[in-house]
């Protein structure tokens, strides 16, 4: 072993265990993994561990810098070309590489359809059995990657959340255990591949990463990549990792803001891959949001499907949660946090072919 956990709340080390999710002498609070000061290979990986890879990474780049001539470059980074449509491959790859180096056999996840359908995809390659808790509202494409890989698919009524509760509920019951991607922090590491492609593609040239948040994996995952470069010397800065948010599922909106807040459950968006209103790794969020220098955006939903349509017309059929981004830019724009000396990049993070039910052509 070359890593150990760490809270994220107390800063208690303690020896790795992939199936302990949170820390008992921090109010539940989740891992990190940390590195031994001495582990100087890269890239910075938890070992031992042999990963097993549908093809993920290594996603293609577009750049759309005459659509926004206010910017010094316009860049999309389509992580829809990974092997199950959406970035979660990145994490999923490393997470259920290592629940079969540990001796899982079958597991329990709960998501907004992406990671089920990452995470059946990989347990069939892997020879597990898993089990995906998602809300009634996520779209049938995403259920059926589900049950066409394999996945024993749970329909839970109301929130995003209440599916990590029955979730929560049935490993209790059946003694299965949890393998969640938003708790689980080998996920997070598997995420670092985001900024390690962007550093071997752009080296520093990209100033400004605009990313739709939910749980916030792919901000955590590219912001610890990024450090880990820092660290060993071979970026000097650390891109700013904008984290854009819908209203009425803002909670690291208000958290970053120091606002009160509330989830209305009555609240809805047709940007599922981001309808969190309780994220588990909120501070650590927060944080990265803070030490990379960034800003944190609300956008309305009707921006968000008007961006979505004008993506369309440059020929980039992207989920609805990915186009909260581009609303996300043109706030940043007017806000003159971005501008001419910015070269920006935003992660098209799923395919609209996943939902398209939703769409008003």
């Amino acid at each position: 072993m070359n890593h150990k956990y760490i809270c994220i709340e107390c800063k208690r080390e303690s020896e790795s265990d992939f199936f302990k999710l949170k820390c008992e002498e921090s109010d539940y609070s989740c891992f990190d993994i940390k590195y031994y000061e001495n582990n100087a290979n890269f890239p910075v990986l938890p070992s031992p561990l042999a990963i097993k890879s549908l093809g993920e990474g290594s996603t293609p780049v577009v750049r759309f810098k005459d659509k926004f001539p206010e910017i010094g470059d316009f860049i999309f980074k389509l992580e829809y070309f990974s092997p199950t449509g959406s970035f979660k491959d990145r994490g999923t790859s490393l997470l259920l590489s290592k629940a079969k180096e540990s001796g899982v056999k079958e597991f329990v996840e709960d998501s907004s359809g992406n990671a089920g359908a990452s995470m059946s995809a990989y347990a069939k390659n892997l020879g597990m059995k898993c089990h995906i808790f998602v809300p009634e509202q996520t779209p049938l494409n995403k259920k059926n990657q589900v049950k066409i890989f394999g996945g024993e698919l749970h329909n839970i009524a109301g929130p995003r959340q209440n599916s990590t509760v029955a979730a929560k509920e049935f490993c209790n019951k059946t003694g299965i255990p949890y393998v969640s991607h938003n708790y689980n922090p080998y996920f997070i590491e598997g995420m670092k591949s985001f900024a390690y492609e962007i550093y071997e593609e752009f080296n520093e040239k990209i100033t400004d990463i605009v990313i739709p948040v939910g749980n916030g994996s792919l901000l955590i995952g590219a912001y610890k990549g990024f450090n880990e470069l820092k660290g060993l010397g071979l970026i000097k800065r650390i891109p700013k990792l904008h984290c854009i948010q819908m209203e009425g599922f803002s909670p690291i909106y208000n958290k970053f803001n120091n606002l009160d807040w509330k989830f209305n459950p009555s609240s809805k968006t047709l940007a599922g891959g981001i309808a969190v209103s309780d994220p588990p790794r909120i501070n650590q969020v927060v944080d990265c949001i803070k030490r990379s220098s960034s800003e944190c955006e609300v956008v309305s939903e009707d921006k968000t499907l008007s961006w979505h349509r004008e993506i369309a017309n440059w020929g980039i059929l992207s989920e609805i949660t990915c186009a909260a981004a581009l609303a996300g830019v043109e706030k940043l724009l007017d806000k003159r946090v971005i501008g001419k000396d910015s070269n920006v990049l935003v992660p098209i993070t799923g395919s609209g072919l996943k939902d398209l039910s939703n769409v008003k052509f």
